[in-house]
């Protein structure tokens, strides 16, 4: 197990883990990606500057652009994680290794949830209470090939059924559609399992999703999950944190201010950015379940996570934060080995919470 060091123990219950301390060797590495982050930088924000054109002088092109991209963007990341559509196998530890697939639901002769869904579970053992997952994408693109696998990988390490709702994505149905379809889909959840013991988790702008859900349930007197676990969690659609600025100018991340921009307008389209519905950041966290966030201090979106650790303590609550010194954004889609620690880690917290 890597060095986990606790490097700051705020009071109310909210607490700092660092995960490592590179090397020579690693910080090598990482100045190596970094490299390669900024020409996917030039990249990405050329084709976003090319969109807005579009939409500005050919609205019809520009949907044709948009539906292009998001092809690419599921065979270029299909064409890195191979075929982890339908199966994922998993070492979850040096010694134990495990399976989990997509499944069919475990609600046969139950009512159909609300929106689109896939589940996937174990392939050894019986599972263990649900997680209830909910993917990110910039808010405008489906759950891709590799985020697909990191789901099953959840599945297998933390063996329990996982319940993956999909939602309707931006630009073509703002916010707050999206909220409104995970929304439906827990209570659609807590219905058919009353009393079940579940874990939400959610990664990148899947996070802003599920907490601004999670706000609408818990303001309309509906029951939380047992905790709540998040990966470089976008939280603050308002861009104020630091880390989109520094990150940005230095290269640690193939994203920019300028691409967080750009989505955060196709999703909000004329909504104020420090709408909680839009921007968990600014809700009100009194009351919640445990939490649990794995971040990287390379992410953009890094502050994120560090301003969310501070609402929770104003709040009262319980979290703990755990911190990579430089790993990439949702770094647990990768096949590396503190990938694994991640999600091994927090399928731990999450059996701990399903038990």
């Amino acid at each position: 197990m890597s060095l986990s060091l606790a490097i700051d123990q705020p009071a109310a219950g909210v607490r700092f883990e660092a995960m490592d301390r590179p090397g020579a060797l690693e910080w090598a590495a990482a100045a190596q990606r970094r490299l390669g982050f900024r020409a996917l930088q030039v990249i990405n924000v050329a084709a976003l500057r090319y969109g807005v054109r579009l939409k500005e002088t050919d609205e019809a092109a520009y949907w044709r652009f948009l539906a292009h991209r998001r092809r690419l963007h599921q065979r270029l990341d299909r064409s890195i994680a191979g075929d982890v559509a339908l199966s994922q196998s998993v070492q979850v530890s040096p010694s134990v290794q495990i399976e989990a697939v997509r499944t069919a639901g475990p609600h046969a002769g139950l009512p159909s949830p609300p929106v689109p869904s896939d589940w996937f579970a174990p392939v050894k053992g019986e599972p263990r209470g649900f997680v209830f997952y909910v993917h990110g994408g910039s808010f405008i693109a489906e759950r891709s090939p590799r985020i697909t696998g990191l789901v099953a990988r959840f599945a297998a390490a933390a063996g329990a059924r996982v319940f993956a709702p999909n939602y309707r994505l931006a630009p073509e149905h703002p916010c707050p559609a999206a909220v409104e379809d995970i929304v439906a889909a827990f209570h659609w959840f807590r219905r058919t399992w009353p009393g079940e013991p579940v874990v939400a988790l959610a990664e990148s702008a899947g996070a802003a999703i599920l907490l601004a859900a999670l706000h609408q349930v818990k303001a309309g007197g509906g029951a939380l999950p047992d905790a709540v676990v998040l990966l470089s969690p976008w939280a603050d659609l308002s861009l104020q944190s630091w880390s989109v600025i520094a990150a940005s100018l230095a290269g640690t991340t193939p994203y920019t201010m300028e691409c967080l921009a750009v989505m955060a307008h196709l999703y909000l389209q004329g909504r104020p950015a420090t709408d909680p519905i839009a921007s968990p950041l600014f809700g009100d966290f009194t009351g919640w379940p445990p939490m649990l966030i794995h971040a990287s201090k390379g992410d953009i979106l890094y502050d994120d996570a560090v301003r969310l650790a501070d609402k929770v303590r104003e709040a009262g609550g319980d979290l703990t934060v755990r911190l990579w010194a430089a790993e990439t954004h949702v770094w647990e889609r990768m096949l590396t080995a503190k990938a694994r620690q991640s999600i091994e880690l927090a399928a731990g917290f999450m059996r701990r919470h399903l038990n």
